[in-house]
């Protein structure tokens, strides 16, 4: 009777070190092992606070058992033997890690480290080009020298409604001048090329399309135009003419969308989608270059979102990509620390469903990112 009462005892005292809320079962939960950087053990504590009572030490390499109430990006919900607590996420890892060893320090004196070269300006506008044809905004076969067509502009503007609305047989529906009408229109020799002011006026329309229900709201930056006249000037040679309440949004006054499209900016690199001279002025009469379409609509896209916020990768190695919100699911990807990904679904309380740069979705654990709303 008395051994009956001891084992009574033993089991109610380790049941009393579980947390009320916790469950010793849950068929989602997983496997992970314990990693430091140093080799050193591991504190779980009480509570999911660096300031909890720690209430034992894992060591390097353990097997643990994750709980699907996964504690935003910070902390997981373990269970270690009897122990029942939290640890800090970037101590746990899918993969058995191999035995550590102490680096052993190298006598030899370290080099002196090179400075770091600057990009030149010219360096970083090809990396934008670049980044804009892998992404798909730049029409086959385009060249990045020379002066755009409206051939060329309305391609750009289409792959990138394309994208945004993840429509691959979307196009443009709101046209400032069809290319009937551009052609047509009394401006002689300075409509063999895009003008500035029209430039700006397709990407207002293409605003729209990709899902600015009144782009006119965003002027957080609203610049100074000082050559409104020839801003004027460009509309008189579209023939359009400007009529108040008008629901057509093409009898907007043009100096509203340039406006507009310059108070849009990159959300990634802070570039502005069309830029101004160093006297402030727009010139909306000069040549469109494709370089300044590539770079003007690449930065269009990406500056603003039409999904649920974004997501930081935040987790010290690569995050897995799955095919279902379920630590269970698929792996389809690997995403680098620092990635950022827009989020257009929440699936799964602990899960994120994001965009990647391909078009196709994906999910990600919460505890890998740290996540902005829109």
């Amino acid at each position: 009777m008395k051994r009956i009462i001891s084992l009574l005892t033993a089991l109610f005292l380790m049941a009393a070190m579980l947390p009320a809320t916790a469950s010793i079962y849950d068929p989602d939960a997983i496997l992970m092992y314990v990693i430091t950087p140093d080799g050193n053990k591991l504190n779980m504590r009480e509570e999911p606070d660096p300031n909890a009572k720690v209430l034992t030490k894992i060591p390097y390499g353990a097997e643990v058992t994750v709980y699907s109430d996964i504690l935003g990006m910070v902390w997981y919900h373990i269970q270690y033997g009897m122990f029942n607590g939290y640890v800090k996420t970037e101590f746990l890892t899918d993969r058995q890690p191999r035995p550590f060893i102490t680096p052993t320090p190298k006598p030899t004196a370290k080099p002196t480290p090179k400075p770091t070269a600057t990009p030149s300006p010219a360096e970083l506008i090809a990396r934008e080009i670049e980044a804009a044809r892998s992404l798909g905004i730049v029409p086959q076969g385009m060249l990045s020298e020379g002066n755009v067509t409206w051939q060329e502009l309305d391609g750009l503007l289409t792959n990138a409604v394309r994208l945004k609305s993840k429509n691959p047989a979307a196009n443009r529906s709101h046209l400032y001048l069809t290319l009937e009408e551009y052609q047509a229109a009394n401006a002689g020799a300075q409509f063999s090329i895009v003008l500035r002011g029209l430039a700006a006026a397709e990407m207002y329309g293409a605003l729209i399309d990709m899902g600015e229900e009144d782009p006119r709201l965003n002027h957080s930056h609203d610049p100074y135009i000082a050559d409104a006249a020839d801003i004027t000037m460009a509309q008189e040679y579209a023939g359009v003419v400007t009529t108040a309440d008008s629901s057509d949004w093409r009898q907007l006054p043009l100096l509203d969308m340039v406006i507009t499209v310059l108070d849009h900016a990159d959300t990634a690199s802070g570039k502005p989608v069309l830029s101004i001279d160093a006297e402030h002025l727009f010139s909306p009469t000069h040549p469109l270059t494709r370089t300044d379409a590539i770079l003007g609509v690449y930065r269009l896209y990406g500056s603003f979102h039409t999904g649920i916020g974004t997501v930081l990768v935040t987790h010290i190695r690569q995050a897995n990509l799955r095919a279902e919100p379920s630590m269970k699911a698929a792996i389809v990807g690997k995403a680098d620390p620092g990635n950022v990904y827009e989020v257009v679904g929440i699936p799964a309380d602990g899960w994120y469903q994001i965009m990647l740069p391909n078009g196709t979705t994906a999910c990600i654990a919460a505890g890998m990112v740290s996540f902005t709303m829109n």
